[in-house]
């Protein structure tokens, strides 16, 4: 999908490594696909790279596959005090039954602060609350906005830290 240069670059500044300036339009375009609240791709891709997994095509579906052959869900979160990850009762199930490994990564400011990675057990009580009331009680197809935060996470024993800045 993106060219090593540009990952390499996206990783870099990501990091907070000096990186080669683009030209004006490029800074412009790499700084606004950076920030857009619609978009992860980029930022999906940099927390795969980080994590030293493999990125899988399609928008669909599992995002990367780790070192240890097993699929996992990425969910890089672009620090805007909203969630935005859409959730349904069928797709809980499904991950659920595997126990997805998930890695997460946090964004602010186009900066990484983490890239952390735990099973769906960690967040399970959490998203099967949010899709009972949501879709089951409240009656709506998913929940727009499943949301979990470190809290969720934190304590959990199969917790792996791929990355984390600790000057941030």
């Amino acid at each position: 999908m993106f060219s090593s240069e540009l990952l390499s670059i996206a990783v870099d500044r990501a990091l907070g490594k000096e990186t080669k300036k683009l030209d004006p339009v490029a800074e412009e375009l790499f700084s606004i696909y950076m920030h857009d609240p619609n978009s992860s791709t980029l930022r999906e891709e940099i927390t795969i790279a980080v994590a030293g997994c493999k990125s899988l095509e399609g928008k669909l579906g599992r995002d990367c596959i780790g070192v240890d052959g097993v699929e996992k869900e990425v969910k890089p979160k672009n620090y805007t005090k909203k969630a935005t990850n859409g959730y349904t009762r069928s797709r809980f199930k499904k991950d659920s039954a595997v126990n997805l490994p998930m890695i997460q990564s946090l964004f602010v400011d186009g900066l990484l602060h983490y890239v952390v990675e735990f099973p769906y057990s960690a967040i399970k009580d959490r998203l099967d609350e949010q899709v009972t009331r949501i879709c089951e009680e409240e009656g709506n197809r998913y929940v727009r906005s499943a949301s979990w935060t470190y809290k969720h996470w934190i304590d959990c024993p199969e917790l792996k830290v791929h990355y984390i800045n600790k000057n941030l």
